[in-house]
């Protein structure tokens, strides 16, 4: 099995990855990682999809692969991302190789070829391994070769994308790896995907509290208990030294 790392650092910004300077600024507040398992039938252009996303690079001859590692690291509004991505085989010759993939992963992509219906078969099939094997875990569901329709993509796009959105509840991204049409969506909407599914960080969980607005003194009796950071306590606390020497000069006159 070989291995490739991306040793340049990114942070997305609006639709597109792009390349941010690593080597100065303030330092990431802290690390997430995740492996990503890329599955789906032979010849549904994963490699193609990867190496799009990760090197900026498309090769129309066709390369059977056995299993690949890939290793991206990104800078996410501070956030040091590290991303371990897995090219598995379409042919899924060893399927112990497969289980080893499955279980060993925190999140998937599942590619399929819109001009051939057996491949959305084989995501269906995949996910439903997927699922028996590691509950609810991020999924997106990935169409690629668009550029190839003339008249009617096999696969459709709309009865698709709701079947995997609502009845799935997956994301689901349409794509071209050769014009490199949406493939950064692709792992954008992976990390969407691993918000929903998985506790935020230490470090997203700190901002999110001292973004909530302070208690309000009539919420005592309210149902949801609000734990105050530790900006806010040293806040209140400021407004509470401030009213006992109101009070205390109060006395004294």
């Amino acid at each position: 099995m070989s291995r490739r790392r991306v040793k340049t650092m990114y942070h997305f910004r609006n639709d597109r990855l792009t390349e941010s300077d690593s080597g100065g600024g303030k330092p990431a507040e802290s690390t997430i990682r995740h492996k990503i398992v890329v599955m789906g039938a032979a010849k549904v252009g994963k490699s193609a999809i990867i190496n799009q996303f990760l090197y900026s690079t498309f090769t129309p001859k066709y390369k059977r692969t056995v299993e690949e590692m890939h290793h991206g690291d990104f800078n996410l509004s501070g956030i040091h991302l590290t991303l371990d991505i897995l090219d598995t085989s379409g042919s899924y010759e060893f399927p112990a190789m497969r289980d080893l993939s499955i279980k060993s992963a925190d999140a998937f992509v599942l590619v399929y070829d819109v001009n051939d219906s057996n491949t959305f078969l084989e995501v269906k099939t995949l996910r439903a391994q997927i699922l028996n094997t590691k509950g609810a875990v991020p999924i997106v569901v990935v169409g690629n070769k668009i550029d190839l329709v003339e008249v009617k993509q096999e696969v459709e796009s709309e009865s698709t994308r709701d079947l995997v959105t609502i009845k799935w509840e997956n994301g689901f991204v349409e794509v071209s790896a050769k014009e490199n049409l949406n493939i950064s969506q692709v792992f954008k909407e992976l990390l969407i995907q691993a918000k929903l599914k998985y506790n935020l960080s230490p470090a997203l969980q700190r901002r999110r509290r001292q973004s909530l607005p302070p208690p309000q003194h009539n919420s005592r009796n309210s149902s949801s208990t609000h734990v105050p950071s530790a900006a806010q306590l040293q806040h209140l606390q400021q407004i509470r030294e401030r009213s006992e020497s109101k009070r205390n000069s109060c006395i004294l006159s």
